[in-house]
């Protein structure tokens, strides 16, 4: 059985402004609110990859790493394809594919989220 920690676990290491966004990120994908929770999965950790005090304890390699992370660059490029209009993008067609393009990526980022965390505050 693997132990697997969730994001409240990682509030030691964070400021309230994360905090407060990790709360709404939780009800966005309870809520089904697939967009708002791509958003605010890369808002919360570009709010903490700026945060000198939560970085305090990484070694800089290692965030290095995460910043030029293929599954980071996903986040912020389907993020930006959401919030700045370029013409039509996946999930949001309107067809019956457009909910459940729109879930992957929720699910995915939610992925990438809980990896970032992990990577930055392991946990032992």
């Amino acid at each position: 059985m693997t132990n697997k920690r969730k994001l409240e676990d990682y509030y030691v290491f964070l400021n309230p402004h994360a905090k407060t966004l990790i709360e709404e990120y939780k009800i966005a994908h309870e809520n089904k609110i697939w967009a708002t929770a791509i958003i605010l999965s890369l808002t919360i950790i570009d709010n903490i990859l700026s945060d000198e005090n939560c970085l305090e304890h990484i070694d800089g390699l290692d965030l290095n790493e995460l910043k030029k992370s293929r599954e980071l660059h996903w986040l912020r490029s389907r993020r930006n394809k959401i919030l700045h209009y370029e013409g039509p993008t996946e999930g949001f067609y309107g067809s019956k594919d457009s909910l459940r393009v729109l879930k992957l990526d929720a699910d995915r980022a939610n992925k990438v989220i809980n990896e970032c965390f992990s990577k930055l505050f392991s946990l032992n």
